[in-house]
């Protein structure tokens, strides 16, 4: 197969995912945080970060991401934290409120995405969880 097949492929399972799988979580928590949110969250819950980094893996500037700490810091879910060496820089590290956020947030993903498998038979699940598992070897060859 080709790549520019594979690029198109790739071009329209995006919005599928997006419409079948993102959105419909999303719905599940976005009375309590925006998108944007969330994902600063998960980003968090992997190591702290400062604003630059933040800002840089969400594709946005840092006066775009300001507001978005603020309300997190606001609500407990993050908080600011200054380096001991320079006090210029300042670390945002997630809370145990924001741990327990995000454990809401995967069960209840968790459980929407458990009730679409449940459509499936066997054999379809395990082609689906080899197919899975090769995209994400694919797509971490991409990104390096």
């Amino acid at each position: 197969m080709d790549r520019v097949k594979t690029a198109e492929m790739m071009f329209h399972l995006i919005p599928l995912l997006d419409k079948e799988f993102v959105r419909p979580v999303e719905q599940q928590f976005k009375t309590i945080l925006t998108t944007a949110q969330v994902h600063v969250l998960a980003m968090l819950r992997e190591k702290k970060a400062t604003m630059t980094e933040l800002s840089q893996a969400m594709l946005m500037s840092k006066q775009q991401m300001t507001p978005i700490i603020d309300k997190l810091v606001a609500a407990g879910f993050v908080r600011r934290e200054y380096d001991n060496i320079d006090r210029r820089i300042i670390r945002i590290g997630i809370t145990a409120s924001g741990l327990n956020i995000c454990e809401s947030i995967k069960a209840k993903a968790m459980l929407l995405l458990e009730q679409k498998i449940e459509r499936l038979e066997e054999q379809d699940v395990l082609r689906l969880n080899k197919a899975i598992s090769e995209l994400q070897q694919a797509i971490t060859k991409m990104a390096y």
